[in-house]
C-alpha cells in the first residue's frame, strides 16, 4: 500500500461517525463537539498530506505482464464471438477495465467525453443538412397542401348520400342488397354498410347514419308538416292528412 492510500484511509476512520473517539464522547455534547472537531481537523490535515505523498512517491508497479494480457484478451475474445448474450456484456464491461487500467487517470472520462462531442457535433451537422433539404424539397408548403386536401378533410353527415342504390365510389354503378342497410357494388364487389359507416376510396370515411333521422319523430304539431300558407295566416290547421280529389 502507497503512502497516500494509508494516510486517506486514515483519514476517512476520522471522519467516520462510528470510530472509537467519538463512540467514548457521546456522554457529554460538548464533549462531543470537541472530539468531532478535533478528528475533522485532523482528517483535513492528513488529506493534504496523502497528496503532497502522492505527487512525491513513485507509482505503484502493476503485476499485470504482457502474457497476462493476452491470455485476458483471449477469454474476451472467446465471450465476444460466443454468441451468448450474457457473455458479450461480460466482454464489454472486462474491455472497459483493461481501458480504465492500462489509461492515465481521468483518460476513460474524458475519452467518452471527447466521444460525446463528436457525436453531437455529428447530430448538428446532420440536422442543419436536414432542414437544408426540406427547406430546398419545400416541406413545410407540402405539409400545408396535404393538410387542405380534400383526402384529411372531415367528412360530415350530410356530405355524402345517407343511403343510395348507386355506389358511392363509381357514379351510377348499381348496387345489390346484401343486408340490412348494406349494399354491394356491381363493378368491384366492396360492400358498404350505411348504418356503421363506410370509407370511400378516396380515403374520406363517412359516419353511420340513417335516413330515418332526416324527419323528427316528434313535433310541436304533428300536422303542422301539411299546412298551407293561407291556413298558416287564418290560422287553421288541417284535422287529417290531406286527400287527393
Amino acid at each position: 500500500m502507497r503512502v497516500s492510500e494509508l494516510l486517506t484511509a486514515i483519514a476517512s476512520w476520522l471522519e467516520s461517525p462510528e470510530n472509537e473517539a467519538l463512540m467514548l464522547a457521546e456522554y457529554d455534547d460538548k464533549c462531543l463537539e470537541a472530539v468531532a472537531e478535533t478528528c475533522c481537523a485532523a482528517a483535513e490535515i492528513l488529506r493534504m498530506g496523502a497528496e503532497q505523498a502522492d505527487l512525491i512517491e513513485p507509482p505503484t508497479e502493476t503485476s499485470l505482464t504482457p502474457e497476462k494480457l493476452d491470455h485476458l484478451n483471449s477469454i474476451i475474445s472467446a465471450f465476444d464471438r460466443s454468441g451468448d448474450a450474457d457473455l458479450k456484456k461480460t466482454a464489454d464491461v472486462m474491455d472497459d477495465l483493461l481501458l480504465t487500467l492500462a489509461s492515465p487517470p481521468d483518460w476513460a472520462s474524458n475519452y467518452k467525453l471527447t466521444e460525446w462531442n463528436r457525436l453531437e457535433a455529428l447530430k448538428q451537422t446532420y440536422d442543419d443538412t436536414r432542414k437544408q433539404t426540406h427547406e430546398l424539397a419545400g416541406v413545410k408548403e407540402s405539409a400545408k397542401a396535404i393538410d387542405k386536401s380534400p383526402m384529411f378533410k372531415e367528412v360530415r353527415i350530410m356530405d355524402h348520400a345517407l343511403k343510395t342504390r348507386t355506389c358511392p365510389d363509381h357514379a351510377g354503378a348499381q348496387m345489390a342488397r346484401v343486408g340490412e342497410n348494406q349494399y354491394q357494388c356491381s363493378l368491384d364487389g366492396k360492400v358498404f354498410n350505411y348504418s356503421n359507416g363506410y370509407t370511400t376510396e378516396r380515403g374520406e370515411h363517412v359516419p353511420g347514419e340513417s335516413v330515418s333521422a332526416q324527419t323528427p319523430t316528434e313535433w310541436p304539431q304533428p300536422m303542422s308538416m301539411f299546412d298551407t300558407r293561407e291556413d298558416r295566416q287564418m290560422g287553421r290547421i288541417p284535422d287529417s292528412f290531406p286527400t287527393h280529389k
